[in-house]
Parts: structure tokens; C-alpha cells; sequence
């Protein structure tokens, strides 16, 4: 690079950041009207710097410039001047093209290696606050297990429908679930998974008359098939035996969103939960234990968590093939209409 082309480089780089005075700045709008060549220069580095958002975007109009210029001009030659000093510059010092070039190839490589890493970052950690809500709901479910005989919580709904159909109504199945809420075994808060981007943003307030949660957007875990007078107990033989393997909750299940079957759900390798964008879920299981998993069949002997074993269609009346047979229901149905 000959030495002219470096000085008008350095000339018209402090131009476009405002730190020349006024009249330097004329001499350079005189050579930007008579110069093809010094224009060119002119309009490649204002790309560069804009690109690296160094320079501020065109003025709307000129009266606004009239009265923002003085205040704009005095801040950047400020700012301008305490980075010369940081630097250990002299007045003229400035950046050259190939400097701005590998500023901004260093700006880009950054870019990619930090956004996934900081979006991975966040994932775990949401990933890890679910599992902390997991854990404190299992606590609550120990807790009134304890006081109950060792059963879980029960719907206690007449009806064994837990998706809504022509010419009936569903039964909740979350209202098992708010039995941990209502009689003091868990706070509302651990229920909206910090992961689920449908969870309501205000706390629930909670009264003396609910019986189950108002909406979809207060819980965000599938709970156990729990329709009916009859639920778990810990103390049947064949759940103590598999205790560690038979999931009773974890994040809501993909197979049955929004009151309605999700029957394309079944063609995909990995049937995961929404929550955490279908990399996996926190399962608890019956020896109150938490664990993450990016698949379904996690279940007694590889059962599917959110399956009835051997069923492929569903109309929203199945309920669990055996006492071992993890079926986790939607959280909240709702009184949406079933589809396929």
C-alpha cells in the first residue's frame, strides 16, 4: 500500500467518525466532489465501519441535523480521544483497512463460537431449573404419599375420558396433580416447567374452591394415568420391584398437545417433550429420583413413557396396559376438540 492511499485511508476514516475539524472536513468534501477514485475509498470504508456499526446511520433530515449535530460531534471526539489515550495513540492515530479487516473477521468467528455455546449454556441451565422443579414436586408427592397410605394423588373424576370427544367431556387429569397444591405439599410455581415458552408469565393465584389447575399455561408436566378411585401405591409388589424404572411424571408430552391426539408425533425416532424445543425431558420416577432423558422408552423394561404399551391409535378413553405401564397424560386437556 503506497503511502498517499495510507494517509487518505487514516483522512477519511476520522472523517466518518467525526474526529476531523471543520476545516479538514471541508477539504475532504472537496476532494470526495473532484476525486472519483477518493469517493470510492470514501464509500468502501463507510461499509466497513458500518458493517462493525461504527459509524452512526444517515441523518433523517436536516433540520434534525442542525439540531443534534454540535451535541453528536462533541461526543464522538470525546469518545474518540479517551480511545486514542486507551490505546496509547497519537491524535492521528487510526485504524488501517487491513486492521478494520481482521477486527471484523475476529468479530465474525467470535459470532459463531460464542451464540451456540451461550445458547447451549441456557439450555442446560433451564434444562438443570426443570429438573429442580421436578425434584421439589416429587418431594410433595413423597410427602402426601406418606400421609395417604403410600398412594399417589387421584383425579377423582367421574369420567375416563381425558381428551374431549363428540358429544362428551374430558375429565383433567392435572387435578390429581393440584392436590399436591391445594393441600400444601407443593408451591404452584414448581408446576410451569422454566423451559416451557407456553407457561403464564404471573404466578397462579390459588383459592380455597379450585379443584384443578384453571389452564394450560399454569402446568407443564404429564402425570401418571390417575382417572378413576384407584391409583398407585407404592406398596403393590410389582411397583416396589421396578420403583427406580416406573416414570409417574416428567415434562408434557408431545404425543398429546392441546387437547388433541398428535398422531405424527409417532414417526419420529425420538418422541420428546416441547419444553426443552424436543431435545429430551426430566422424568420423575417412583423412588422420587429425577433424571433427564432425549428419548421416551425410559419406562419398566423400555416401556414408552407416553404410550399405553401396544397401542398406536388413541381416541382418549386408554388407560395404562398394566400397573407398570407408565402412560403420562396430557397436563391439561382443556375443553379443546380432539383431532388426529
Amino acid at each position: 500500500m503506497d503511502e498517499q492511499r495510507k494517509q487518505d485511508e487514516m483522512l477519511l476514516i476520522d472523517y466518518l467518525m467525526a474526529r476531523c475539524d471543520e476545516a479538514v472536513g471541508r477539504e475532504v468534501e472537496l476532494r470526495l466532489d473532484k476525486e472519483p477514485e477518493f469517493k470510492a475509498l470514501r464509500d468502501g470504508i463507510a461499509n466497513s465501519l458500518g458493517a462493525l456499526k461504527l459509524i452512526a446511520p444517515p441523518v433523517v433530515s436536516d433540520d434534525l441535523a442542525d439540531r443534534t449535530l454540535a451535541r453528536i460531534k462533541s461526543a464522538r471526539q470525546s469518545t474518540a480521544a479517551s480511545t486514542r489515550r486507551e490505546l496509547g495513540q497519537t491524535p492521528r492515530g487510526t485504524f488501517s483497512m487491513r486492521e478494520l479487516g481482521t477486527l471484523a473477521a475476529a468479530v465474525i468467528i467470535m459470532a459463531v463460537l460464542f451464540v451456540p455455546w451461550a445458547r447451549e449454556v441456557r439450555n442446560r441451565s433451564l434444562q438443570s431449573k426443570c429438573a429442580s422443579s421436578v425434584g421439589q414436586i416429587g418431594t410433595g408427592m413423597k410427602k402426601y404419599a406418606m400421609d395417604n397410605m403410600d398412594s399417589l394423588p387421584i383425579a377423582d373424576a367421574s369420567s375416563n375420558a381425558w381428551l374431549p370427544g363428540a358429544g362428551r367431556k374430558s375429565a383433567s387429569n392435572s387435578a390429581g396433580l393440584f392436590h399436591l397444591v391445594s393441600d400444601d405439599y407443593a408451591p404452584a410455581s414448581v408446576f410451569q416447567c422454566p423451559a416451557d415458552q407456553r407457561a403464564s408469565v404471573a404466578p397462579l393465584s390459588v383459592n380455597r374452591n379450585m379443584t384443578d389447575f384453571p389452564a394450560a399455561k399454569y402446568v407443564s408436566y404429564s402425570y401418571q394415568h390417575a382417572l378413576g378411585s384407584v391409583s398407585l401405591s407404592r406398596k403393590d409388589r410389582k411397583l416396589a420391584s421396578v420403583a427406580s424404572e416406573m416414570a409417574v411424571l416428567s415434562d408434557q408430552t408431545p404425543i398429546f398437545e392441546d387437547g388433541r391426539f398428535q398422531a405424527s408425533a409417532f414417526s419420529s425416532p425420538r418422541q420428546s417433550s416441547r419444553n426443552h424445543g424436543s431435545r429430551g425431558q426430566n422424568v420423575l420416577y417412583l423412588d422420587w429420583t429425577v433424571r433427564w432423558s432425549d428419548r421416551a422408552t425410559v419406562g419398566v423394561d423400555g416401556d414408552n413413557i407416553f404410550l399405553v404399551q401396544g397401542k398406536q391409535a388413541y381416541d382418549g378413553t386408554e388407560a395404562p396396559a398394566s400397573v407398570t405401564d407408565s402412560f403420562l397424560l396430557p397436563a391439561w386437556s382443556g375443553n379443546a376438540d380432539m383431532r388426529e
